[in-house]
């Protein structure tokens, strides 16, 4: 009898495809062959240099294509896949919806970096990742759409972990990370870096250069995502009290003024010019921090100066800026009156850092400006929210980042009632204050998983619980019989000038100039105060970033 044949599978169609774990899409089975080499002909010995990147020596030896990073990135094409319209997550008409409430409206808090789409064909054919990305900021933001901000939130975060490992990845991708890390609290860390990363192997932010020689508008649009992810990468620096990943002396971040020379240059580009100029310059104030505390517990009178330094570069931040940029019919004085409550907020972040390392001991007489300025930034952002209509509005559609930095002012306030009431704060004005943000921040119209909901629960309780804790006796707080100035004499002037910018449009006299003064982690001895309240109540990716973490960032 002949010896039997070998078995064999007859080879179908059906054999070659195969279920992805993933999703319900039908993925082609592959046979694994290893890394792809490049069979591009070698160059010559005599036109080839001396390589610099040791990276490219061993590409010359080995061809692997895997060592070499794209060469440009410009040019974008429609990533390939289902998204969760096609998928049946949500529908057409809510799509459209949600759609027309991004571009209509949340899209202008961003600096209007998706400007260039005009509906959700125009979206669903360029990009999965973004039109995901745009429809789950929306459900985020919109009170009708709660039951979609999950599964949306599920698949944007199958879709952008599956450009980990893949080697091109095209411009939407990017704007999407760009847009989930500015928006959605709990992925932004993971987002911004990935996508920081992505863009440097590209080199995006050499359109800056584009853009000056030949004005081109895609190169324009590159760079303004280049500068998008500058600015996410400061604030998450902020937040988290961590290293930037973008180097500040960055050519393009250095010379933003010569950008807006440029004839593509539009409005949304000043708007986005003002951010990264603040950035650059509270990049410098962390850099500033984070060197000195390595030396000392507590910061010596010798920083007074460099201090009051900051706080002048503030002030002038704020004279070229808040008569520059113009109302929107979409998001009203915004522009203009954000800019006011970013200085608060850089000035609440310069002037936090002298009560490090104090504990319970007394102001030194030479940071009690300082001290009274950080009360009085801290105060104005809350009094801002409650009594302007475009800054209230705000409130949805803001980035995370001015939440949190809202948050830590009102922690920063409830920290000052424990410590320096009847001084520097009076604390029945402190819990009237933030409860009435709290209220206001419940009638916000947003989705319940949005950060304003979750910050009206946890600052109700901040408050209930600082009114159970004793404040501490004035004798362990200050030196015995210094006599400082009161409140009243110290900042107040401040806030009362602002609010008559916020009233009548413009500065009330001169400018900012005479508000200036004389005046890193370290330890944890200044902190957001958790009043023994056991979690944050920010929704945060880092699972070690507690209520108790802000610190005085």
């Amino acid at each position: 009898m002949p010896a039997l044949q070998p078995l064999k599978a007859t080879s179908t169609a059906e054999d070659q495809q195969e279920t992805s774990p993933y999703d319900d899409t039908v993925v082609e089975k592959v046979e694994d062959v290893g890394p792809s080499c490049d069979n591009s002909p070698k160059l010559p010995p005599q036109t080839e240099s001396l390589q610099n990147v040791p990276i490219e020596s061993l590409y010359q030896i080995t061809r692997l294509r895997s060592l070499r990073a794209e060469n440009s990135g410009d040019e974008s094409k429609a990533d390939e896949g289902s998204d969760v319209v096609s998928k049946g997550i949500v529908s057409l008409e809510e799509a459209e919806r949600l759609t027309k409430l991004y571009l209509g409206r949340l899209d202008h808090y961003a600096y209007s970096i998706a400007n260039k789409f005009t509906d959700l064909q125009s979206i669903r054919r360029r990009s999965v990742a973004l039109t995901n990305a745009i429809l789950t900021v929306a459900a985020l933001h919109d009170p009708n759409s709660n039951q979609l901000f999950g599964p949306c939130c599920r698949e944007l975060k199958r879709v952008l972990s599956e450009s980990m490992f893949v080697r091109r990845i095209d411009r939407e991708y990017l704007r999407a990370m760009c847009i989930g890390s500015y928006w959605l609290s709990d992925i932004s860390y993971t987002l911004s870096g990935h996508a920081i990363r992505r863009a440097m192997g590209i080199n995006l932010s050499s359109n800056y250069y584009r853009v000056l020689k030949d004005g081109s508008e895609d190169a324009a649009d590159c760079l303004r995502l280049w500068y998008m992810l500058y600015i996410c990468d400061q604030h998450l620096s902020i937040l988290y009290g961590r290293p930037t990943t973008i180097r500040i002396d960055d050519p393009s971040l250095q010379g933003w003024e010569r950008y807006l020379e440029v004839r593509v240059a539009v409005e949304q580009d000043r708007r986005t010019a003002s951010q990264v100029a603040l950035m650059v310059i509270m990049g410098a104030i962390r850099e500033f921090f984070e060197r000195h505390s390595r030396d000392t517990q507590t910061l010596p009178q010798s920083l007074t100066e460099h201090i009051a330094s900051f706080d002048r570069q503030i002030d002038r931040w704020v004279e070229t800026w808040y008569q520059h940029l113009k109302r929107r019919d979409d998001i009203g004085d915004w522009p203009s009156k954000g800019v006011l409550l970013h200085s608060n907020l850089a000035r609440l972040h310069l002037h936090s850092h002298i009560f490090r390392g104090l504990a319970t001991a007394p102001v030194p007489h030479y940071f009690r400006h300082s001290a009274a300025k950080a009360v009085d930034a801290a105060r104005t952002i809350v009094e801002v929210l409650l009594s302007d209509p475009d800054m209230r509005a705000g409130l949805v559609g803001m980035p995370h980042y001015l939440h949190t930095m809202i948050a830590f002012a009102c922690g920063f306030l409830l920290q000052m009632t424990t410590k320096y009431d009847n001084d520097l704060v009076q604390r029945t004005h402190v819990h009237d204050l933030i409860n009435r943000l709290v209220s206001q921040l419940r009638l916000m119209p947003t989705g319940k998983y949005h950060l304003v909901r979750f910050m009206a629960e946890g600052l109700e309780k901040m408050v209930e619980a600082s009114m159970r804790t004793p404040t501490q006796a004035s004798a362990q707080l200050f030196n015995g019989g210094f006599q400082y100035m009161n409140e009243n004499q110290y900042g107040s002037a401040t806030a009362t000038h602002q609010m008559d910018m916020l009233a009548t449009g413009g500065p009330s006299q001169n400018d900012f100039g005479n508000m200036g003064g004389n005046g890193g982690r370290g330890d944890d001895s200044f902190m957001m105060p958790d009043f023994g309240l056991a979690n944050s109540f920010l929704p945060f990716e880092d699972p070690v970033f507690r209520t108790s973490d802000f610190g005085y960032l």
